[in-house]
């Protein structure tokens, strides 16, 4: 009875071996099915994978039989199967063709993450890597931190509509919150957390820097859509080991949008759809 059991939890075992291990004959030729080898290499490859609980039992001699001879009617199997017709049937062809689609488009989406990786981890080391007497220098001319309320809308005249509201009294920050809060849009607005210099939208960034706290200004057009914003506040941010890397990578981005901008020149990237524009 134990060794129908034993029969039945390792045949699966046995034919991993075979489908992966056929080709290898390292170690001792322990026995030979057609012209095919079967090695103590592949036996202690496969031993290792099976369960502990007959583990004991495989270790003695009779066991280390059983799994030979399992092993054995498997080999016999799989050289059956290679002399019928079964690799000629549709069934066949048509599975094995879909997997090697299926490994290509994989590989091919391997090669892709592989490349893209290694560039950026070069381009890290060349083009982006930032000294600590960069970071001094940037920090020394931008140390401020300031919070703004942002407004965005997809049409000037709807933006332009609400700066007359806020110039006639409505209450901007409120606006903000409203606007963040409707259900169902992806609005940009709000509040935005404290940012330095480099970490702003680029067009809106020298702008509100320079505004005073309470200032209102706007609209202002960027890809993104049609912007006002409130400074609420700005303060001088301290220096040190969490200031250090925000600067770090801000000018890392810096470096990377203009490394950017010089390969779409160099590759004449053009949006051809209108709606994209």
């Amino acid at each position: 009875m134990k060794k129908y059991l034993l029969t039945a939890v390792l045949a699966p075992a046995a034919l991993g071996l075979l489908v992966s291990c056929s080709g290898k004959e390292e170690g001792k030729v322990v026995a030979r099915v057609g012209g095919e080898k079967i090695t103590d290499a592949q036996l202690e490859a496969k031993l290792s994978e099976i369960s502990p609980a007959y583990r004991e039992f495989l270790d003695t001699p009779a066991g280390r039989k059983q799994f030979l001879e399992v092993i054995i009617n498997e080999k016999l199997i799989l050289l059956a199967a290679k002399k019928s017709g079964v690799a000629s049937s549709a069934a066949y062809k048509e599975q094995v063709e879909g997997m090697e689609k299926d490994l290509r488009s994989k590989l091919e989406e391997f090669r892709s993450y592989l490349l893209t990786k290694l560039w950026v981890e070069d381009l890290k080391e060349k083009v982006l890597k930032t000294t600590d007497e960069e970071i001094t220098a940037y920090y020394a001319e931008n140390p401020n931190e300031i919070v703004v309320d942002h407004l965005m809308y997809p049409a000037y005249d709807e933006a332009e509509a609400v700066l007359k509201r806020v110039k006639s009294g409505a209450d901007f920050s409120r606006l903000a919150r409203d606007r963040a809060g409707e259900k169902g849009l992806m609005t940009g607005s709000g509040r935005m957390p404290p940012m330095m210099k480099g970490e702003f939208i680029p067009e809106l960034e020298d702008m509100a820097f320079k505004m005073k706290v309470g200032e209102v200004q706007g609209v202002v057009k960027t890809k993104f859509g049609n912007h006002l914003i409130k400074k609420i506040s700005q303060t001088r941010k301290s220096r040190g080991p969490e200031t250090d890397e925000r600067v770090r990578r801000i000018l890392e981005k810096k470096k990377f949008d203009a490394h950017m901008e010089k390969l779409q020149a160099e590759l004449k990237v053009e949006v051809i759809d209108e709606d994209y524009k």
